[in-house]
């Protein structure tokens, strides 16, 4: 399919593909290379290189719910703030923005509820997103919003599948008929990502999610910021007043404080304006640091 075509095939899901500004996309991302060549047919490089320049280009950021400002989950609204303005978003807004942009280029997308596990013990709520498609006659999961330990490439969907991406090893595995998780190798130990299962999701599904994660007192992503950005050879995480730098050969972690808030969100991309950085200094002061173990 030609992207930006408007002839019923993939484009009325439901879910506003044909409402979405590709090329504003494709320009965020470094990748409108790929709406002037005129692709006949969507490969998995394709797939595998935007899925990267996507994790490069826009980062993770809680910003928006620590400071209790609402968040659109519309088409437009998504494109304006993680396109336009150059900030990021959370899960939802990252893979909602994924799936219309492969929809766009002709590919079929299941969009999965997970219950995220790292990090967490205990019963918990299907409040994450991730994208299931086919290319090249194989299923793939992508998942360009995971804010944490997440993985830069699509992983394919089989059962038992193992996929090493630059020194980090990820699995796929199902437990029992309708359950699947993703795990990540840390340390020698192997650590779940998430459950989910194949079941697609409607949009209403995510919007209660979504206002959970954005209204409840409890939720993670309201407590402080939590911003990362991920490429090829380097994490970068800001966890409330931790920054946290990943490279193939080593792992920083540094103490700052809201005086150099500004500078070190520059270094996600991200600048705010002045009341928003001010109210973000704020809630970046009262952070409580974790008590060492």
């Amino acid at each position: 399919m030609t992207p930006g075509a408007t002839d019923g095939s993939g484009l009325t899901s439901g879910w506003g593909a044909e409402r979405l500004d590709l090329a504003a996309y494709l320009s965020r991302t470094g990748m409108s290379a790929l709406l002037t060549a005129g692709i006949p047919r969507f490969t998995f490089h394709d797939l595998r290189e935007l899925h990267r320049a996507h994790l490069a280009a826009i980062p993770f950021d809680n910003i928006d719910l620590v400071l209790d400002t609402s968040v659109s989950l519309e088409p437009e609204a998504i494109v304006d703030k993680l396109c336009r303005r150059q900030r990021g978003g959370c899960c939802h807004e990252h893979n909602l923005l994924f799936g219309l942009v492969l929809e766009r280029f002709g590919l079929p997308v299941e969009r999965l509820a997970a219950r995220v596990r790292l990090g967490g013990e205990g019963p918990r709520p299907r409040t994450h997103m991730l994208l299931k498609t086919t290319v090249d006659g194989e299923d793939w999961l992508c998942d360009v919003g995971f804010g944490s330990d997440g993985y830069l490439e699509p992983l394919p969907a089989r059962h038992g599948t193992e996929t090493v991406q630059h020194g980090r090893r990820f699995r796929v595995l199902s437990h029992g008929p309708f359950q699947r998780s993703i795990d990540v190798l840390i340390e020698g130990e192997w650590h779940r990502l998430y459950e989910f299962t194949h079941e697609p999701q409607q949009a209403m599904d995510f919007t209660v999610a979504h206002h959970f994660l954005s209204t409840h007192p409890k939720s993670m992503l309201r407590r402080a910021p939590f911003l990362q950005r991920l490429t090829v050879g380097q994490r970068i995480q800001l966890r409330g007043t931790h920054l946290i730098t990943v490279t193939p050969s080593e792992q920083t972690t540094e103490e700052i404080t809201a005086s150099r808030l500004p500078q070190i969100l520059l270094e996600f991309g991200i600048t705010l304006t002045p009341p928003d950085l001010a109210k973000l200094s704020r809630a970046l002061a009262e952070v409580v640091p974790p008590k060492e173990a």
